[in-house]
């Protein structure tokens, strides 16, 4: 029987144990939550995405969407919030696919990982 693909590529050095475990619950979750595809994007720190809730529910922020409030911050463009939304519909795809949209894994190392999965 083939290896899985996570395994393998944690096994080869391309990712570490807890990058696949948060794929995995964005993939069983069916649809990772905006501020965390932020983060993983690398388009907002950990941090920021504190702030961004403690605005929300700021007299400020309050009833504002998350993505209208980090653009009211100058934390995000627009952009880079349509770039997140639309990664964040599509973030129950292949493992790999989504390793690589969080810049995880490149193209290579995950041909790599399914050349050997195969032999």
């Amino acid at each position: 029987m083939a290896a899985k693909f996570g395994e393998l590529v944690v096994e080869m050095g391309f990712v570490t144990n807890q990058q696949i475990e948060e794929v995995i619950e964005m993939q069983k979750k069916g649809r990772a939550k905006l501020g965390q595809v932020l983060v993983n994007l690398h388009l907002l720190t950990k941090r920021q995405l504190e702030d961004i809730v403690t605005y929300q529910i700021s007299p400020e922020g309050a009833g504002k969407k998350f993505g209208e409030c980090a653009i009211e911050m100058k934390l995000l463009t627009e952009e880079k919030l349509t770039q997140a939304i639309n990664y964040q519909k599509t973030s129950t795809g292949m493992l790999g696919e989504i390793l690589m949209d969080l810049g995880y894994l490149t193209l290579e190392q995950r041909d790599a990982v399914i050349r050997r999965q195969l032999a």
